[in-house]
């Protein structure tokens, strides 16, 4: 069953050139913070701040960190001054590219259409900008720059991976609370959007499709498939296979990192009620449960012949004392202890992933199947998180 539907902006919702948009930005910025800092070369220092976000990085951090370390160490300018030049920049100077951009027709008609049908819109856009230049972009597709209006809108503050690396997908599944299955992605981009997009295991619309193997058209046609909600109903969920694994593993520590942004130390403890989890009793949860439970299962797949996996034991109730005090270092030790299930992983060869197991539950099975409960289990309690916080996007 489809629950959400993620639109790319740039080129799907707004024809926005790359050969005309990004050099009118750079030249922009370039103009810009000649004079305000009097220096020069700003605008290969943002190209180098899209390089670090699209490359390997620490997961605890999001974008918009990512690029204020670059922009730090390149102009020798502290992070507050960096912060409040890019504030004025995109109030004062990023308007005059609305020029360079022209709404898709439909869009907005779109957009209504599924939030009446109850689908989740996500705005999909590549997080390389900050808040507020998506928002301008929203207004100048005509559409409602009230982020609130969607399920989420993603951007560099609030994003720990980049298009095309399918982590982004995964990460924005972990904050939503929804599955591959039942999700449509529709985008431009066979790089940026098909692809990772397949790669997860959604399911994918192509805009402007010729030639190649995506099924799409143009957002009107799109339109018009979802309005008797028929097509998106019978999609077929695409086949598990060992390539989405790692990238749902990777997303969900995202998505985990950008829900505990800016909880404060007296929160952690906090039960929204007594028979529930505390956020720190939570993420507790998740580090042994990868540590006694997760991992060790698909090593014993992989040892044994087909073993017989019991029920894992219930884990401790709401009164338990949790496993540290400090709600940050667990996270970090979450981040550690996956990161070794990450890499066992790597070392899985195809027929590895297809060992057999009988589970006491699910009955037969495979390491593949357990490997993506892993990730089910993940977003399982992102979900119990996002509740626990009382900000469910």
């Amino acid at each position: 069953m489809i629950k959400a539907i993620l639109l790319d902006l740039d080129n799907t919702l707004i024809t926005n050139p790359d050969h005309i948009f990004a050099p009118a930005y750079l030249g922009l910025a370039e103009e810009f913070f000649a004079e305000r800092w009097q220096f020069l070369g700003f605008s290969q220092v943002l190209v180098n701040t899209m390089r670090a976000m699209m490359g390997l990085r620490d997961m605890q951090r999001s974008n918009i960190n990512v690029a204020l370390d670059v922009i730090e160490n390149e102009t020798k300018r502290t992070q507050v001054e960096i912060w409040q030049a890019m504030g004025e920049f995109y109030q004062a100077a990023y308007p005059s590219l609305k020029s360079c951009i022209v709404p898709v027709e439909g869009g907005a008609e779109l957009i209504a259409t599924l939030k009446a049908q109850d689908y989740a819109v996500i705005i999909a856009t590549n997080p390389v900008y900050p808040a507020e230049a998506i928002r301008q972009r929203l207004v100048w597709a005509g559409l409602n720059d009230d982020f609130s209006y969607y399920a989420l809108v993603t951007h560099s503050e609030n994003m720990h991976f980049t298009k095309p690396d399918p982590a982004y997908y995964a990460e924005i599944l972990g904050r939503v609370g929804v599955e591959p299955d039942e999700v449509v992605m529709v985008g431009d981009s066979i790089r940026n959007d098909m692809i990772p997009a397949a790669t997860l295991g959604l399911h994918s619309f192509h805009i402007k499709s010729e030639d190649n193997p995506y099924f799409g058209g143009t957002l009107r046609q799109f339109s018009t498939l979802v309005k008797d909600q028929e097509w998106l109903e019978n999609l077929i969920p695409l086949q598990l296979t060992p390539s989405m694994i790692e990238p749902q593993l990777r997303g969900n520590l995202g998505a985990l990192f950008g829900m505990l942004a800016g909880v404060k130390s007296h929160f952690w403890m906090q039960h929204p009620d007594p028979n529930e989890w505390s956020i720190l009793q939570i993420v507790c949860h998740l580090v042994e449960s990868e540590e006694t439970v997760q991992r060790p299962r698909l090593k014993q797949i992989l040892t044994e012949n087909n073993p017989f996996l019991s029920e894992s034991k219930p884990p401790p109730g709401p009164e338990a004392v949790p496993c540290h005090d400090e709600g940050y270092h667990v996270a970090h030790d979450f981040l550690q202890t996956r990161t070794e299930s990450i890499n066992f992983l790597r070392t899985l060869t195809p027929e590895d992933w297809m060992r057999p197991a009988r589970h006491s539950i699910f009955g037969p099975t495979t390491l593949l199947e357990m490997a993506h409960f892993t990730a089910q289990h993940d977003r399982l309690h992102l979900k119990q998180l996002c509740r626990t916080l009382g900000n469910c996007t």
